[in-house]
């Protein structure tokens, strides 16, 4: 299994809140920040703007990804005055709107609209790094399968069919893997480290297949270099330059990540059995590691989880120390 489609497990997303924006010029329309907030223009032109930055032109094709934004807007074009959804649909109705008609009497654009609530809880750490918009232009992708997959995509969301939900979650998501790839091979040009910038790179990506596949393995840095073919001081030295952080730093991130998959989803597994799994002999040891890098004891972390699937939670409210120690 390569790295992305490692992550890609642990980005498990659900489709949550898609409908339609019609769109009409003049318009300009303002929404409230969410995670995981996707775009798709499905015909038309407009103008996105997010948080504080500036205006990014979309045409239909494009595909948007916004991992984090407090707030963003959509308009027809400069100057234009910028209205509150809950101003034009009730707040009661908001969030249970399939439909959005607003704007002037010109030019019509189609919006797709919607949110990826991430099933795990530690995907927020996996994609913090991410720039506040991801921008996938239908100039950059294949058109013959994208246009395809968007033709479907508008098709589920403007009918009401059985099954349609879980339909545009699926088609959503390859949108999204899609636009991973495209924002690995950006960073390829890119001096930030990352480590989307470094399962790019040959050696110290094929690194960190190893780490991931392995995370019980004991690994040593001399045994990555030697598993890349690189002297061990080149190895360090390439990889801190590229992910950011030194090797056994990483795996203990990752390992982490791994554990907590673990405490989620298999609830009858011992304590001592994930300790062993991600490459820890002694549970007490183990225990430690993860409540420095998680915020709370593996313990408690599965307690948590339970609470909040026992209420119904599908959005994840992580300790701060949780999101600060992981790098991404």
């Amino acid at each position: 299994m390569d790295v992305l489609t490692e992550v890609m497990s642990l980005l498990r997303t659900r489709g949550q809140l898609y409908g339609r924006l019609e769109l009409s010029a003049p318009f300009g329309l303002g929404f409230p920040g969410n995670k995981g907030i996707c775009l798709v223009v499905s015909r038309g032109s407009c103008q996105l703007t997010v948080d504080d930055g500036p205006p990014i032109p979309l045409v239909g094709g494009d595909f948007v990804f916004l991992p984090s934004p407090e707030t963003y807007a959509l308009l027809s074009g400069p100057g234009v005055p910028v209205r509150r959804a809950s101003d034009v649909v009730p707040p009661g109705q908001f969030h249970r709107t399939r439909l959005i008609e607003h704007g002037g009497e010109g030019t019509r654009t189609s919006v797709i609209a919607g949110c990826f609530t991430f099933a795990s809880p530690d995907s927020e750490m996996l994609i913090k790094h991410l720039p506040p918009v991801v921008h996938l232009p239908a100039s950059a992708h294949d058109t013959s399968w994208f246009g395809a997959t968007l033709q479907h995509l508008e098709a589920e969301t403007s009918g009401n069919q059985p099954g349609s939900i879980a339909i545009v979650d699926r088609l959503a998501e390859v949108l999204f893997i899609q636009a991973m790839r495209s924002q690995i091979r950006s960073m390829l040009n890119d001096g930030s480290p990352s480590w989307l910038r470094a399962i790019a790179d040959p050696q110290i990506g094929e690194a960190l297949r190893l780490m991931h596949e392995e995370p019980a393995k004991s690994w040593t840095v001399p045994d990555l270099a030697e598993g890349v073919f690189m002297s061990r001081s080149a190895f360090a030295e390439r990889f801190r330059r590229l992910v950011g952080e030194t090797p056994l730093h990483h795996l203990t991130q990752w390992r982490m990540v791994r554990a907590a998959s673990m405490l989620r989803e298999q609830r009858a597994v011992k304590i001592a059995a994930v300790a062993e799994a991600v490459g820890y002999e002694s549970e007490s040891s183990f225990g430690k590691v993860f409540k420095r890098v998680m915020g709370a004891s593996p313990g408690e972390y599965r307690q948590r989880f339970e609470r909040r699937k026992k209420n119904g939670e599908t959005t994840s409210h992580m300790p701060q120390g949780m999101l600060e120690a992981y790098p991404y």
